[in-house]
């Protein structure tokens, strides 16, 4: 079983890179996808906040009160829009974004390791075994999107955030 420790690190290392993507990012251009097909950065802090928000809920864990609408215009299946308007405010969403990744990180402080060991196969149709596997997808699933971030940060010309 891995330690809470490597799980929290992991955990706070993808965020810090997610949230290193989003520094200096255009007020105008939070819904700018190089393709029809992007998730926009409006799209992924909301979708990135509905994750987080079904794994507490999975685990029994403080959740984020997220607007509905936010889960739902970010949810599985939902398709970002060009509207900013759709989404809640940028400053707005990153505090969300910190308070959903806060109540994982305070259960799993104080998660026993029978908790982490929960059957979660059939809760999360086949995603994850336990909380502790869930939390591991968790922090792969925010590294996919962060890279979707950092080919929309490539298409508008901005700075890479590594050499």
């Amino acid at each position: 079983m891995p330690s809470q420790d490597q799980i929290i690190g992991l955990m706070a290392f993808t965020r810090t890179m997610t949230l290193s993507l989003l520094k200096g990012w255009p007020a105008d251009k939070l819904t700018h996808q190089s393709a029809p097909t992007d998730n926009h950065v409006l799209w992924v802090i909301g979708h990135l906040i509905g994750t987080d928000a079904w794994i507490c809920d999975l685990v029994g864990a403080p959740r984020v009160q997220a607007p509905e609408t936010l889960l739902k215009a970010c949810g599985m299946g939902s398709k970002p829009t060009k509207n900013a308007a759709d989404y809640a405010p940028l400053p707005e969403m990153l505090k969300l974004l910190e308070s959903a990744r806060a109540g994982l990180v305070s259960w799993l402080k104080s998660a026993t390791p029978a908790q982490l060991s929960v059957p979660l196969n059939d809760k999360t149709q086949g995603f994850a075994d336990d909380p502790a596997d869930a939390l591991y997808k968790l922090v792969w699933h925010e590294g996919w999107h962060a890279g979707q971030i950092a080919s929309l940060r490539k298409s508008l010309g901005l700075a890479p955030i590594m050499g």
